[in-house]
């Protein structure tokens, strides 16, 4: 019976393994699946950023700016007779 003790202890040594492989396993899912999570996020705020680039650009085109001075405030461009240069000496 001197024998079973080594025995036992390989066995105990085996099962601890197997539980710590079963472990990280289920640790290496779940941070797969925040990785992939993240990933999802990641592409739908460049998706946003794209859409933000070109909201930006929509509302910031002269055409536009123009448009809204002209329509808003009844803004128009001055004819030549009212401009002045005034030189600084």
């Amino acid at each position: 019976m001197g024998d079973a003790k080594p025995v036992v202890v390989l066995w105990l040594l085996v099962l601890v393994s197997a539980l710590s492989v079963a472990f990280v396993s289920h640790l290496c899912r779940q941070k797969y699946a925040q990785l992939t999570e993240l990933e999802r996020e990641a592409n739908q705020l460049q998706v946003d950023y794209g859409k933000y680039l070109l909201e930006h650009s929509a509302w910031g085109s002269l055409q536009r700016v123009e448009t809204m001075a002209t329509v808003r405030l009844n803004m128009r461009s001055p004819q030549a007779q009212e401009i002045l240069i005034i030189k600084r000496q």
